[in-house]
């Protein structure tokens, strides 16, 4: 994914040395890493306060989660003297870091505070390891925090991307025990959901976001990675070995889109590629369509948060407790924007949000909803409903993630072409 990013950092870059030859002025923030003998960790929410008191410019927070704003509401009013130095700014997942290099690449530092999901380790790789964002590790916070989930950024909350079924249809839950009940139907002498008989068998009505966002290709990523355990669960649920059937279908090119042959989780991807279903930008709307269920038994696959529309009557669930596991504990993480002119300020917003030393002088409370769940070992949201075990949730391997993605997105993109 890199490489794609470079060539376009090269033609910004040749853009701003350009635009230079007009432009001058020593007000711009310069981007990327600015030395300092401060030690931020261990500073305190008192000793940020003064430090953000003295700083001149506006704490800008990209959020790409509308949380973000209220959290802000509530920062003004605990920091009076801050209150006209800060702004919550929306942004969408899928383009926030392209806009973070952008400007650190132009040298017109905007951004302060990123708060964003980093599902595929894209965040992580691409603007962590690259010097554009820093990973705040305030230490009154992270000694309540699993250090396995310190490795790629502070985590703000922990949520997941569930498939989703009809309540009124099954009363007693989802007749779904592994995620190979999911492509129930398939046909491996055709290859297809479509028998001998020219009957499709396909048992699922599918409704989706874009397999191809980080949130969902991640996911398969992850499956893929497992292999091993799908396998194991084919064989156990159905008592006969796997029979693979991609393989043929595999159009390997080194460096552009490869996947292994013999891999369960890949099976398990293709087959699903070739399932007919309905890709929709909007999660509501797949919960929607899961409401009515139309078509007969209707799964449909978004982010956990989406469960609120139970509340407002539609009959859905999530499926949990699925094998080998339902889906990977996802965390938003709030990260510190290399070359922000408000240091200070930017991590006390951070502590802030994660409730300050005891978890509860903060805000941490305006994260707690429907599919999130608290990262601190001293505090619980009350509003989940289900515990992680319940769920079934599988801690992610994001190095090997963010190798496979690409390549998963290639192919799905492929195989759906193919599709009967």
């Amino acid at each position: 994914m890199k490489t794609t990013k470079i060539i376009v950092s090269i033609l910004l870059l040749m853009l701003v040395f350009t635009c230079a030859v007009f432009a001058g002025g020593d007000d711009e923030k310069k981007g990327k890493g600015v030395a300092s003998d401060i030690d931020y960790d261990s500073l305190s929410w008192d000793e940020l306060y003064e430090l953000a008191k003295q700083e001149t410019g506006v704490i800008k927070v990209y959020a790409t989660t509308t949380d973000a704003s209220s959290a802000i509401r509530r920062f003004k009013t605990a920091f009076p003297e801050l209150k006209d130095k800060i702004e919550y700014i929306s942004c969408d997942n899928d383009t926030v870091a392209a806009k973070i290099e952008m400007e650190c690449d132009t040298g017109n530092v905007n951004a302060d505070v990123m708060q964003v999901k980093d599902n595929s380790g894209e965040i992580y790789h691409e603007l962590v390891l690259y010097d554009y964002i820093s990973i705040y590790r305030p230490e009154v916070i992270t000694k309540h925090i699993d250090p396995s989930l310190l490795e790629f950024g502070l985590p703000l909350y922990a949520t997941f991307n569930p498939w989703y079924y009809n309540t009124k249809m099954y009363p007693n839950g989802a007749p779904i025990k592994s995620w190979w009940d999911i492509v129930q139907g398939y046909d491996p002498e055709t290859g297809s959901y479509v028998g001998k008989d020219g009957v499709n068998h396909q048992f699922w009505t599918i409704f989706t976001k874009d397999i191809t966002g980080p949130s969902y290709a991640s996911l398969w990523c992850q499956l893929i990675i497992d292999a091993d355990l799908l396998e194991k669960q084919y064989e156990a649920q159905y008592g006969k070995k796997l029979e693979y059937t991609y393989t043929s279908k595999l159009k390997n090119v080194p460096g552009i889109m490869e996947l292994p042959e013999n891999n369960a989780g890949v099976e398990l991807f293709y087959r699903f590629t070739q399932m007919k279903m309905t890709e929709l930008n909007d999660g509501d709307g797949v919960v929607d369509a899961v409401d009515q269920s139309i078509n007969g038994p209707t799964l449909g696959l978004t982010s956990a948060s989406k469960l609120d529309n139970a509340d407002m009557g539609m009959n859905i669930a999530w499926v949990i407790g699925l094998e080998p596991y339902t889906a990977f504990k996802a965390c938003s993480y709030s990260y510190i924007v290399n070359g922000t002119d408000n240091p200070a300020g930017a991590r006390l917003y951070i502590m802030y949000c994660m409730g300050g030393e005891d978890g509860k002088s903060g805000c941490y409370t305006a994260f707690d909803k429907r599919g999130t769940w608290s990262v601190r070992d001293d505090v619980t949201f009350e509003k989940n409903g289900k515990t992680v075990d319940e769920v079934k949730l599988t801690e992610p391997d994001f190095d090997k993630i963010y190798d496979t993605y690409p390549n998963v997105t290639a192919y799905w993109k492929y195989w759906r072409s193919l599709a009967k």
